[in-house]
Parts: C-alpha cells; sequence; structure tokens
C-alpha cells in the first residue's frame, strides 16, 4: 500500500503518530509553497499550520489524486493564502448578515476553485510522456529525491533533472495559456 494512503488510513482511526508522519512527509514541500505565496515566513508558517487543520478535520473526505496527499495539500495551501488576502481586505467590521453571506460565498468558490485547479493540474499532468508523469509522481506526489527517481527509472540524476526543468517551463506555459484564455472568456 502507498505510504500516503495508509498514513491517511491510519489517520483517520485516529493514530496521532500517523498523522505526524503525513505532516514531516509533506511539510517541507507546503512550507515552501506558501511562502512563494507570501514571501513572509510567519504567512507562510501560519499557512502550513491551516493547511494541515484543514486536513486533520477533512480527513475522511480526503481524495487523492493517484497516490499522494501532496496535491490536496497544495491546493488547500493556496485557497488557505487566498483567504487570508481577502480577510485582510475586508474592513475590520462588518454588518452580521454582510458577514455571513461573505464567508458562505467564499467557501463555495473555494471549493469550486479547488475543484477546477486539481481537473487542471492532473488533466495538464496526463499530457505530460509517461517517464515525465512517473517523475512527477515519485517526486513530487511521494516526496522522492531526484537519485531515488533516476535508480527507478533507470536515468541518470541528470535526466531526471533535465525532464523535471522542462516538465516545468511545460506546465507553466500550459497555465500560462489557460490564464490567458479565462482571462478572454
Amino acid at each position: 500500500m502507498n505510504p500516503d494512503v495508509e498514513l491517511i488510513a491510519r489517520s483517520i482511526a485516529r493514530d496521532a503518530r500517523a498523522f505526524g508522519d503525513l505532516f514531516d512527509r509533506h511539510s517541507t514541500a507546503v512550507y515552501r509553497f506558501a511562502y512563494s505565496l507570501t514571501h513572509d515566513d510567519t504567512e507562510a508558517q501560519e499557512l502550513v499550520q491551516e493547511t494541515f487543520v484543514t486536513a486533520w478535520k477533512r480527513l475522511a473526505d480526503i481524495r487523492l489524486a493517484g497516490d499522494s496527499m501532496l496535491p490536496w495539500l497544495i491546493v488547500t495551501t493556496r485557497n488557505h493564502a487566498l483567504n487570508m488576502r481577502r480577510a485582510q481586505r475586508r474592513h475590520d467590521a462588518l454588518p452580521l448578515d454582510e458577514l455571513i453571506r461573505s464567508e458562505a460565498s467564499d467557501r463555495e468558490t473555494q471549493q469550486q476553485s479547488q475543484r477546477d485547479e486539481l481537473d487542471w493540474v492532473f488533466a495538464a499532468v496526463r499530457q505530460l510522456s509517461d517517464t515525465d508523469q512517473r517523475i512527477v509522481e515519485l517526486c513530487l506526489y511521494e516526496g522522492r529525491s531526484y537519485k531515488e527517481a533516476a535508480l527507478q527509472l533507470g536515468l541518470s540524476v541528470g535526466g531526471v533533472t533535465k525532464r523535471v526543468e522542462r516538465t516545468r517551463t511545460r506546465l507553466r506555459a500550459m497555465r500560462d495559456d489557460n490564464d490567458r484564455e479565462g482571462a478572454q472568456s
């Protein structure tokens, strides 16, 4: 069984150690992503905390893409960052009924945005070659090093590094094209 799948199952059974292992496995990647969004250490740490609190509360509802929890964590971190920015822009005191409507709308928008983003990410990854898809699975989803991926795939570390670089460039271009198409709609 895949480590994330097993750890989630144990965590659902309220094995706190298993959830700690999930945290240890993915918190560095989540922090790096959060920091790239905020450029602030304190805010990035808050996003990591919020992301893993959400994960703990929603363990039974988490649907993995492949066998890794990392994509779900990344999208959740992004949504928390968006919420943080919205909260920072809000006035200090909103009328209660306006606040309730705003929070309900934000929640619905966040859920739809999360579904749309996950769908886009997985569709984009499915467009990669089989080898590049496997590198994404090993390095991003499973958190393996380039060296481990290279050994498993029979490639050189340099070959994996180059493939990752080309894949990142291609996915950025696809994302930019997608963003431009969305802006024109």
